[in-house]
């Protein structure tokens, strides 16, 4: 294997990468990447086995050929390189030498079948939507999702595929945010509901582009893939039953009040300084064209 490679793109998909990396050491292979050199360019791919990530950066392909290297090594060493092309070496025993300018670095590696298979799909399937889309609802719901794992089937958000909306709901059992979009942005079928874990969907936010080439979600078998064009993520979902919302959602009755997202938050910051460690409760009393925040801590 031998490869020749800028080193902002390069560092750019290291790093991309780094957030699916296992550093428990419970497995030593999956503190890994896995690297493979064939015509499309360098394909790099990172896993905990439930969530991966593989993405392709171009390159000048002299020999194609894989190898497994430390994610964090790699990253730190094209980190600190200059803005040069970086090149990529596997001589005999797996030893990796990578060069840029002056700079040299010799890294022992781990043969490519010590790694968990990497994803992949196959067809035109699954749902359509424009990058902005997802974002979008991953922000307004992420937040709201459970970080205890005894309540496992509150830590992802739940996707639903409604005949006139697409639903994303997330709930820690004391607050619940859903976001909604017209079933019009959302094109295709094949995909009706999904429990996504929190982690693949931050990662999925940070990797969605600007271009606003519509990306691709599909199911394959206990998991789904997030097709963002150019790189690949593949998640578990989460098994077990999410709770029913619908039966805390609240009945809208009569209006509800407008008020500049600005304004509201800079309150409830300028509040929260006196909140203190005794969790003192914040008031809003809404009067006609007037919203007061207030907070006591005595």
């Amino acid at each position: 294997m031998h490869i020749r490679v800028q080193r902002g793109d390069f560092l750019s998909t290291l790093a991309q990468i780094q957030g699916v990396v296992e550093t428990k050491k419970t497995l030593p292979i999956l503190s890994h990447l896995l690297l493979e050199a064939g015509e499309a360019g360098v394909s790099v791919f990172g896993t905990d086995l439930d969530v991966g990530i593989r993405s392709t950066t171009p390159a000048e392909i002299f020999a194609q050929g894989a190898i497994a290297l430390s994610a964090k090594k790699l990253y730190e060493i094209v980190r600190e390189l200059p803005e040069a092309p970086v090149e990529l070496r596997v001589q005999e025993e797996l030893n990796a030498e990578i060069t840029c300018q002056r700079a040299r670095f010799k890294v022992r590696g781990l043969p490519k079948d010590e790694f968990p298979a990497r994803p992949e799909i196959a067809g035109e399937g699954g749902l359509r939507m424009p990058p902005d889309t997802l974002r979008s609802m991953i922000e307004r719901t992420a937040f709201a999702i459970s970080t205890d794992q005894t309540r496992y089937t509150l830590t992802g958000a739940l996707l639903q595929v409604a005949q006139t909306e697409v639903r994303m709901v997330a709930t820690d059992g004391h607050r619940l945010a859903m976001a909604r979009v017209p079933r019009e942005q959302v094109v295709g079928d094949g995909l009706a509901e999904a429990l996504l874990p929190r982690k693949a969907l931050l990662e999925a936010a940070k990797a969605l582009r600007e271009d606003g080439e519509d990306i691709r979600l599909l199911p394959v078998g206990n998991q789904v893939a997030f097709d963002l064009r150019g790189t690949l993520l593949v998640c578990r979902l989460i098994e077990g039953q999410f709770p029913n919302y619908q039966q805390v959602l609240p009945a809208v009755q009569g209006r509800g009040l407008t008020v500049k997202k600005e304004e509201l938050v800079g309150a409830l910051k300028r509040t929260s300084t006196i909140v203190g460690d005794r969790a003192a409760p914040t008031v809003l009393d809404f009067e006609q064209g007037r919203l007061t925040v207030s907070c006591v801590n005595l």
